[in-house]
């Protein structure tokens, strides 16, 4: 699994764990903090009312008929209120009165509990004894929604306490203040988690994202394609980044010049062995024919500049190779670069007797940005490779345009004698080069690999396949313009 996803994972598990527990603790909460919230209005029910049925009390016996009254014509109010979602249309409090041995001598459910005896219930038993009472009672045992909370007040006179007025109030009246405050928490607990989660992901792909992007670099460095060192922001993984980037260099270093001490050597036993061959029979032969020596001179000077050009296009290729961006961007324009390059060729042209067809180069000026040198290398060893393999009297197609898409494209077609089976997709290794059908002699191979390379650096594209139906090959190369 990849890392992002494990932290990511990891810290919303724990969060989320969290988050929810606390959640879960403050919605079981609520109902029991909204019913202790109305505890204590009920308080300052139940004091205001002793004081009031305490103006009733003749020779300390309480006469509760002037209450009764009051309470019957209170039941019998009509209104409504609005308390939010709540619309209340009724009193739901109630309220009865003991004697001085805890006998109800006034009921405001329409005297159901007259005369029973409560003096065993905490409100009247603890308010009694001069204590505050209170007690919470369940009209179904089996239902903790049935629950209705009783409070206690003393009814005095003379200082003594000669009987109790209870105020009590069912849970559930305040049922749907605790579900709205439930669902309320609810939808904000959902909108904070989303919120979290986001704000996470984002958190996550800022941390990450340039681990990502050192991770693919790696990749593609080790896959032996180009790549650019990734800007990173944060210090440990910059430095981290600049150390891999050393350690790349170093090995990519001792690896590079191996190859190139391996493929020189190969490529230069071929030439020695002629120039050494032709240098000792002109030394063994004092007498050799004129004409035998001076042909072996020209195969001497060959060979030489053979060699020559061999550790130019490799030294070309070396520092092309070192680069993984361009140091030197300049606005060119491409159909001005073709020919100039063709009429730098054109000696080698005339000698072939090739004819150029220049129709399709655009009489307009075809703009990018990049390294003049190194395009105009890349575009000569295309011409040079494209003259070397038409036939005597042939024909070069040339094509520089600005495509639809605003990309730049250039196309050389030759007559030649067309790529094999078995080469296609080797033409631009280095140090792959094939047999030319005209001279009988091969290339050096790193033509091609320059061509790619540079291309490559210029964030462009280049191929080369046979044509069809008609013979040769066409090299096409796409720059953005």
């Amino acid at each position: 699994m990849r890392i992002t996803l494990l932290i990511v994972a990891g810290f919303l598990l724990l969060a989320g764990s969290g988050f929810f527990l606390l959640m879960k603790m403050f919605t079981d909460d609520v109902e029991h903090q909204y019913s202790q919230a109305s505890e204590e209005p009920l308080v300052d029910f139940a004091n205001l009312f002793a004081s009031l049925i305490e103006n009733d009390i003749a020779d300390g016996t309480i006469d509760p008929a002037n209450f009764e009254k009051a309470f019957a014509k209170a039941y019998q109010r009509e209104f409504l209120a609005k308390i939010y979602q709540l619309e209340k249309t009724g009193i739901e409090t109630q309220v009865y009165v003991t004697d001085s041995e805890g006998i109800i001598i006034f009921d405001s459910m329409d005297g159901q509990r007259l005369g029973e005896d409560y003096s065993q219930y905490n409100d009247v038993y603890l308010t009694r004894q001069g204590n505050y009472g209170a007690r919470s009672s369940r009209t179904d045992p089996n239902d903790s929604r049935t629950s209705v909370f009783f409070i206690g007040a003393p009814i005095r006179h003379q200082g003594e306490i000669i009987g109790t007025l209870s105020v009590s109030r069912p849970e559930m009246a305040m049922a749907p203040f605790a579900n709205e405050a439930r669902a309320h928490v609810l939808r904000w607990s959902v909108l904070i988690g989303i919120s979290v989660v986001g704000l996470a992901s984002v958190w996550a792909y800022w941390l990450l994202h340039p681990i990502r992007d050192l991770t693919n670099h790696a990749r593609a460095v080790a896959s032996g394609e180009k790549s650019e060192l990734p800007t990173i922001g944060h210090a440990e993984l910059k430095t981290l980044s600049q150390d891999l980037e050393e350690m790349r260099r170093e090995l990519e270093g001792k690896h590079y010049v191996e190859n190139y001490v391996q493929a020189l050597t190969h490529e230069l036993k071929s030439p020695i062995a002629a120039i050494r061959g032709a240098a000792e029979l002109i030394n063994e032969d004092k007498e050799m024919d004129p004409a035998q020596r001076d042909r072996f001179l020209k195969n001497i000077l060959a060979e030489t500049g053979r060699t020559e050009d061999l550790v130019r296009r490799l030294v070309q290729l070396a520092s092309l190779e070192s680069q993984s961006t361009l140091s030197t961007i300049e606005p060119l324009d491409m159909a001005a670069i073709l020919r100039e390059e063709i009429k730098g060729l054109n000696s080698v042209i005339e000698t072939k007797n090739l004819r150029i067809d220049t129709d399709e180069i655009s009489g307009d000026a075809v703009k990018l940005n990049g390294d003049p040198l190194m395009l105009r290398i890349a575009i000569r060893n295309l011409l040079t490779n494209a003259i070397d393999f038409s036939p005597p009297e042939g024909r070069i197609g040339i094509l520089c345009a600005l495509t639809d898409d605003n990309q730049l494209i250039v196309s050389i077609k030759d007559e030649g004698s067309g790529i094999p089976d078995y080469a296609e997709g080797k033409v631009f290794d280095r140090f792959y080069s094939l047999k030319n059908q005209q001279t009988g002699r091969k290339g050096s191979g790193i033509g091609l690999s320059f061509v790619k390379e540079a291309i490559e650096l210029h964030n462009g594209e280049v191929t080369l396949k046979n044509r069809t139906p008609e013979e040769g090959v066409v090299a096409k190369v796409l720059l953005p313009g």
